[in-house]
């Protein structure tokens, strides 16, 4: 009896540590899974954002491209865009280049010493007086550069010569000179409709000369 009794509970203890062990061994098991599961679902948000990082990019780069082409598609001249600026006017106005778009542009850089400047003044005038409402003509000083009056003198100087059609911005800081390469008086620049800087050219120009420049750009 106590025989039997011995090897039953040897049996029942060998079953709760079979059971013990199949216990640990699941909650090992399931450990692992859920620690699998988790860098799964890691992974899986890993290369989910990764995919939403590269289609972002691949958005901002075909936005760029779109804005590109469209520059490109709104460009009727040949060449670079013309450096912009805001220049005040003995007039008052202050002047543009972005403002301007729409128009062809003709800028004249002169100085009051230039003699050839000077002899060409009238036709300038003239020219400023005859053009439509897409052409915009502006002569540009710079005070205090090039040997050039300084600002209050040249106001003084310029009022006295009576013209009054041709607006005269002044360029005081010389930065423009700087962005158009000028570095002779006179000096022309033609800008196209579409802000392109078409051409530029030093020296003398009769009215004939910017007139056919003026009409072979857009």
């Amino acid at each position: 009896m106590k025989k039997t009794t011995l090897l039953m509970m040897t049996a029942l203890t060998s079953l709760s540590l079979l059971a013990a062990c199949s216990t640990n061994s699941m909650d090992k098991d399931k450990k692992m899974d859920d620690t699998t599961s988790m860098m799964d679902d890691k992974m899986m948000d890993d290369e989910k954002g990764m995919d939403e990082t590269s289609t972002t990019e691949e958005m901002m780069d075909g936005q760029k491209m779109m804005d590109t082409q469209k520059m490109d598609n709104q460009k009727m001249n040949q060449g670079e865009m013309a450096p912009d600026f805001t220049l005040q006017g003995l007039d008052g106005k202050t002047y543009k280049l972005s403002d301007l778009k729409g128009k062809k542009v003709y800028l004249k850089f002169w100085a009051s010493w230039c003699s050839i400047c000077l002899s060409t003044l009238g036709d300038a005038d003239q020219l400023a007086s005859e053009v439509g409402e897409d052409v915009q003509v502006l002569s540009v000083v710079s005070p205090n550069h090039n040997g050039e009056k300084s600002e209050a003198d040249f106001k003084s100087w310029y009022a006295g010569l009576g013209y009054q059609h041709l607006p005269v911005a002044l360029d005081a800081s010389g930065d423009l000179l700087k962005a158009y390469g000028v570095r002779s008086y006179p000096t022309s620049a033609f800008i196209g409709s579409d802000g392109v800087l078409v051409k530029t050219h030093i020296g003398f120009m009769s009215v004939e000369d910017i007139k056919a420049n003026l009409n072979s750009i857009k």
